[in-house]
């Protein structure tokens, strides 16, 4: 009777320990935190009602789980910058936070964008607000809609 107990003791824990089967992994991971979710091709850029006219790609934009990170390039195929931080979107409005930048004077500044998805494109306008890194708001220099912008979602 104890080797028969143990044996089903055994056996209960031994069941209990299974792995997830990799449709249970890969249905958990591959479920998007918001809509925005994914990486991002800048395919139409127009800054101050003028459409730059790039070389090449002007900037990869990725986010996941609540973060974003991207690079650009300037129309001329120089570098122009790199950044990460965090993001939330609240109704059509979209909020960047800079933990990271390239130029470390940005570190700590905020933006706000408005932001569309039609599909596959996702499209951005501001900046709506631009704050620095105590809060204040900057809407002379930044405000209003300086540019418009057009990610396409990012295919191997």
């Amino acid at each position: 009777m104890k080797i028969l107990s143990t044996f089903l003791l055994i056996l209960a824990v031994l069941s209990a320990c299974q792995p997830k089967t990799d449709s249970q992994i890969q249905s958990a991971s591959l479920e998007p935190t918001d809509p925005i979710e994914g990486s991002w091709e800048l395919v139409e850029n127009v800054v101050d009602g003028k459409k730059v006219e790039p070389i090449r790609r002007q900037q990869f934009k990725m986010f996941h789980d609540g973060f974003f990170s991207f690079f650009m390039y300037e129309p001329d195929g120089s570098f122009h910058g790199a950044g990460a931080g965090t993001y939330t979107l609240d109704g059509n409005t979209y909020k960047e936070t800079f933990t990271y930048e390239a130029d470390t004077t940005w570190v700590g500044w905020a933006d706000e964008q408005s932001w569309e998805l039609r599909g596959d494109t996702l499209l951005f306008a501001g900046f709506k607000k631009v704050y620095d890194s105590g809060g204040k708001e900057h809407p002379g220099e930044w405000g209003g809609d300086k540019f418009r912008q057009k990610h396409v979602r990012a295919r191997r």
